[in-house]
């Protein structure tokens, strides 16, 4: 198989220099993959410091804009390290240093604002996380990474079945996909699907090994590497966001 960067080429690093170097137009493009892929990690954070909702959204929005006007990073380089610690670590300065200074003009006069997406789904998720879990800032954002990760990585592998027009096998085998094997489930869903319980558990197992590929294509874009012990090594950390 191909390393992940040989059919994933624009990493996230490759973005950050757009946002730095490129023209206005790649600069909006590069800015708008990286809110997709960080809004809600970072949208966490500020809501674990207190912020309410419409605040969390206005700081993020005001650091996005700021990475857009080229005024961070701008000698920022993989060699510094993940880019995830890096956004972090920034967007909590600029919530110390920025964001307060730019609340004293009225919201929305004059401010470029940076479309979010999905605020209630956030908000939702974040509802045991930030009241009854009593979870650290850094471990809620490592988690809301990964969810995003997992995402992006299962809307990949959807978007594989639809294009070999196997909509509905992609929704039998879903549920069952990160879940413990229950042979009783299984067999279950198998007969309710007509299948033979053997062929449901092969194509689970296969829906599994190409989800965990694409959960590794995502990884080693975030990482800027192809390198399988730093991929294996990023893929525990994902997993031990949720323990």
């Amino acid at each position: 198989m191909p390393s992940p960067l040989a059919r994933f080429p624009t990493t996230r690093w490759t973005l950050l220099q757009k946002l730095r170097d490129g023209t206005k137009e790649d600069a909006h493009a590069a800015l708008e993959t990286l809110c997709r892929d960080y809004w809600a990690p970072l949208y966490a954070v500020g809501r674990h410091d207190g912020m309410g909702e419409h605040d969390a959204q206005d700081a993020v929005q005001g650091f996005f804009v700021t990475l857009l006007r080229r005024e961070t990073f701008s000698q920022a380089e993989a060699a510094q390290g993940r880019l995830r610690s890096l956004l972090l670590k920034s967007f909590k300065n600029y919530c110390c240093n920025e964001w307060r200074k730019d609340q004293r003009q009225k919201r929305g006069e004059g401010v470029e604002h940076v479309p979010l997406h999905d605020v209630t789904s956030a908000e939702e998720r974040l509802g045991k996380d930030l009241h009854g879990a009593g979870l650290s800032m850094e471990k809620l954002y490592a988690r809301e990474w990964a969810r995003a990760v997992l995402s992006r990585s299962l809307a990949n592998l959807r978007q594989q079945y639809l294009e070999r027009g196997q909509e509905e096998r992609f929704n039998l085998l879903q549920g069952p996909l990160m879940e413990e094997d229950d042979a009783v489930s299984l067999d279950q869903l198998a007969s309710s699907a007509g299948m033979a319980p053997g062929a449901l558990r092969v194509a689970l197992h296969r829906m599994r090994g190409q989800y965990r590929t694409h959960v590794e294509r995502e990884l080693a874009c975030t990482l800027d590497t192809d390198d399988p012990a730093e991929i294996q090594h990023e893929i525990k950390e994902l997993f031990q966001a949720f323990e």
